[in-house]
């Protein structure tokens, strides 16, 4: 799988990540994502919505 966004030294201010299989994740729960992009369009809640930007640790390149 190729990654669509450069993993920073620093996390995204303001975004909390969770997912600790997201290769961006990091300590404190938090997000190294260059960019990060949330999906679909037209989302009514928060089940329906999918971060497009997460890869899994145990895929990365």
């Amino acid at each position: 799988m190729e990654k669509q966004v450069l993993k920073e030294d620093q996390p995204i201010s303001n975004v909390k990540c969770t997912v600790d299989s997201c290769y961006y994740n990091s300590q404190g729960n938090y997000c190294n994502a260059s960019s990060i992009e949330i999906s679909p369009p037209g989302a009514k809640n928060t089940e329906e919505t999918d971060c497009i930007t997460f890869i899994n640790k145990q895929q990365e390149l």
